[in-house]
């Protein structure tokens, strides 16, 4: 028997039915050869559909580690710096993951169709075939968004054949848009209704369209800027259409169980705390203007300041200041007056067990020692305790990176997990639902569509003010949604809520504390430029605010989307991880330096997975052919097609 290493070479063998093996006899064999009569195609469409929700394995490794680093979802250098993670691509590009989620698709599709042509197929069958339809396109770019070409079609016939990104781009618009057409709602689908195998919508066909059309809005903006016109052709028969994924009721989620399985919580390994980002902490301080809600238990126990006009105590000898983050080297040392208050929903506040945001396996915060610069030690010179910093109920983050030196000296604060407000309770525990496709992504699309003057329903501020407001009852905060959407507050990167409020932030004064001398002191304070987005002109324009918006709305089920949009647009602000140290190009790390990096460039960004190099070594004609189609070398920096950066 030979043994295959799990890669893509899956994708022009098999898969042994409901199994992950790998080993095979002969990879000419034809799947579809097993006792067809005994298989139902629901069953092999709901093993991808719960299969792709990654089990605890892949989930850390691709997630967690790469997605949401690469999205900026959470502090975590990785992906973030361009850590390439051969082996976990490796396995993820494996007949026991993505290869495998998309043979059992393939094979519920080829079933299918041999049952309808020859007239034996089951009374669902024909729905069953446009579902797997819809599902596979979802499958083909989830992994064509990683790494580029891959193939589009498994005929079992043991060959190969990787597409170009622009050709799968095609063949997605055109299976959704067909295969959405074809769906019967008069079909009987109680079998799968009773045998609880469509995890999204249990069968109802009219959802499963509103999903495959919602879908090919997401695709056919993916194109805008390197194929505008396909994509506005697309967008705007799609839209006009209607019949959309518009409430929450019509949400594309798939509920997790306590398990070790693909339905086990995606974010659910107690080890990984997933603490706020930089990136997230800058969007979301000051945005809408509302005040923090004190919980009443901490009520006279907890200090409030306005993080707009207050930095905290600058300790610039331990908190690395060399990143374009406007507010890189300061310990914020209270609660933030003003903040979105999705942040409180999707962070705990350190030091705090409030029972329900508050994750048991996080340490409750007290306070930090810091290591005397001189002597490198938590005393002084004369034996006195170096500074001490209270961190329960602060509110802190810091650019992830290379510290250097520093890291060592503020390692008590910047390495201990309890420190930062970390995701919530209830996305670590296996309770909720994971969200593929929700209303605030449809109308965050037709407001961007709309704001590029294509025909689409809804105006751009109605869609804009649609996506926020989905968002805000997703995390039950609608209380507050009629200040919020009225706010002309700017958040740290100079970003305000309403739409027609487009007048740029401006320098001014803020002050802080010298955190060694205890002097007041005030500086100005920049924001940011983001120059890879309009060479850096705007921070509070309208497409800014709408992919602001709705990559707050995708946290924290969707980092692979937000990763997508910033390499579309380069939205929203991603700020530089620190550079205390070069980073070093040939090892694919981003080519960020000790003298660049306040500067903003595509070449300081990830773009995508490499190929894994057993892929190269089992099969080298087809790792050739991939690597020609991507257009440039195998490498974290090289862009996608869709980017339009070649």
């Amino acid at each position: 028997m030979k043994t295959f290493n799990k890669i893509l070479m899956g994708l022009a063998s098999t898969v042994v039915l409901l199994s992950g093996c790998s080993d095979f006899e002969d990879l000419n064999n034809d799947p579809t050869k097993v006792d067809k009569e005994k298989v139902r195609t629901h069953y092999l469409l709901n093993k991808s559909i719960v299969d792709a929700q990654q089990n605890p394995h892949i989930a850390e490794r691709i997630f967690v580690y790469q997605w949401k680093s690469a999205a900026h979802f959470e502090r975590r250098t990785g992906m973030a710096v361009g850590t390439n993670y051969d082996e976990y691509n490796g396995d993820y590009l494996g007949v026991d993951y993505g290869v495998g989620w998309f043979n059992d698709v393939n094979l519920a599709i080829n079933l299918s169709r041999e049952r309808l042509e020859s007239g034996d197929a089951f009374s669902y069958e024909h729905n069953v075939l446009q579902m797997s339809r819809i599902w596979r396109a979802y499958i083909i770019s989830e992994l064509s968004d990683c790494f580029g070409p891959v193939t589009i079609e498994n005929k079992y016939d043991g060959v190969i054949e990787y597409k170009d990104q622009k050709t799968i781009y095609e063949f997605i618009l055109s299976e959704l848009k067909d295969a959405a057409a074809q769906l019967d709602p008069d079909a009987d689908m109680s079998e799968i209704r009773n045998a609880g195998t469509d995890p999204f919508y249990s069968g109802d066909v009219s959802k499963w369209v509103k999903y495959a059309n919602s879908m090919r809005l997401r695709y056919a903006m993916r194109l805008s800027e390197v194929e505008p016109e396909m994509a506005r052709q697309a967008f705007e028969e799609t839209a006009q259409a209607g019949n959309l994924i518009s409430t929450l009721s019509e949400t594309a989620e798939v509920q997790e169980v306590d398990s070790w399985s693909g339905l086990a919580g995606v974010m659910s390994r107690g080890w990984n705390p997933q603490p706020i980002s930089v990136t997230l902490n800058n969007l979301m301080i000051g945005l809408g203007g509302i005040d923090f809600q004190v919980p009443s238990e901490l009520e006279g126990k907890v200090t409030l300041k306005d993080a707009r006009t207050y930095l905290g105590q600058e300790l610039t000898q331990h908190l690395s200041t060399n990143t374009n983050d406007s507010a890189a080297g300061f310990f914020f040392d209270a609660l933030p007056a003003k903040i979105d208050l999705r942040a409180t929903v999707l962070f705990h506040i350190p030091g705090y067990d409030d029972g329900q945001v508050y994750f048991p396996n996080i340490e409750l915060a007290e306070e930090a020692q810091l290591l005397d610069p001189e002597t490198k030690e938590e005393v002084d010179k004369n034996g006195n305790r170096y500074i001490v910093l209270k961190t329960q109920y602060t509110w802190n983050t810091w650019v992830t990176g290379k510290w250097d030196e520093k890291g060592t000296l503020a390692a008590k604060l910047i390495n201990e997990t309890e420190n930062y407000p970390s995701l919530s309770k209830q996305y670590r525990e296996h309770t909720k639902k994971w969200v593929w496709f929700a209303p605030w992504k449809t109308y965050f699309l037709l407001a961007e569509a709309a704001h590029y003057g294509w025909n689409v329903p809804g105006s751009v501020k109605d869609n804009y003010e649609a996506g926020i407001t989905a968002s805000f009852e997703y995390h039950g905060v609608t209380q507050f949604l009629d200040a919020y959407l009225s706010s002309q507050d700017y958040n740290r990167v100079g970003t305000s809520v309403v739409i027609e409020h487009t007048a740029e932030a401006q320098p001014y004064t803020v002050e802080y504390v010298n955190g060694y001398t205890g002097e007041q002191k005030t500086k100005t304070y920049y924001y940011p430029k983001n120059s890879i987005y309009k060479n850096g002109a705007y921070n509070n324009d309208v497409l800014t605010k709408i992919i602001s918006q709705k990559y707050l709305a995708q946290m924290p089920w969707l980092p692979l989307e937000a990763w997508s949009d910033h390499r579309r647009l380069g939205l929203p602000f991603f700020e530089n991880p620190a550079v205390e140290v070069s980073y070093n190009t040939s090892s694919h790390e981003v080519a960020l330096t000790t003298s660049n990096y306040m500067e903003c460039h595509w070449e300081f960004y990830t773009e995508r997975f490499m190929y894994p190099s057993s892929l190269e070594v089992n099969s080298s004609e087809n790792y050739n052919t991939a690597v020609r189609l991507l257009g440039g070398e195998n490498k974290v920096a090289t862009p996608l097609w869709w980017t339009n950066r070649k």
